[in-house]
């Protein structure tokens, strides 16, 4: 799928609102969708509430044992302390590229750094399987560390099952 605007670029953000009460979905890729910011329903002053919440976070040293990456984000050319004094990354690139920095910040404010809400339809069954996938590996991995062998076992052979049909394999449950 294509962004709506520019009609070039792969569309990566989906905007789903209700005008009287008609659903309209809005895709678009990164940069019209940074173009686009507010007039994609959300007010200003709600950006601005929330960079001054987040810009909290960012004044704290987030990370102290590991190496800091303080070049600019590849794809973007936003340099950390951008986003340190806006509160919000330039592109999806920024995540992973600042991920040090932002990973402590993300887990702080929610808990957790993984999405874990509603999947849209169309990212199907694949994402699901990763979802679960991703879950049962920290699992394995907990029950190793807690030395509960024999779920950890039944944890594996899932795992060897989800890896197999997300390759396509027949899954067989014996």
């Amino acid at each position: 799928m294509y962004c709506q605007k520019c009609e070039q670029r792969p569309a990566t953000v989906h905007i789903t609102h209700f005008i009287n009460g008609k659903k309209q979905e809005t895709h678009l890729c990164e940069i019209c969708a940074q173009e686009e910011q507010i007039s994609i329903g959300i007010p200003q002053i709600a950006f601005n509430t929330f960079n001054d919440f987040l810009g909290s976070f960012f004044t704290q040293p987030a990370v102290t044992d590991k190496k800091i990456n303080v070049e600019a984000c590849p794809a973007c050319r936003t340099p950390y302390h951008k986003i340190a004094e806006r509160g919000r990354v330039g592109c999806s690139e920024c995540y992973r590229h600042f991920s040090l920095q932002l990973d402590p910040l993300i887990k702080k404010v929610h808990g957790n750094n993984t999405h874990t809400g509603k999947i849209p339809k169309r990212m199907g069954e694949s994402f699901r399987l990763k979802r679960e996938l991703e879950e049962l590996k920290e699992k394995l991995k907990s029950a190793v560390e807690r030395e509960e062998y024999e779920k950890a076992a039944g944890i594996r052979d899932r795992i060897k099952e989800l890896e197999k049909e997300m390759d396509g394999g027949e899954v067989s449950h014996d």
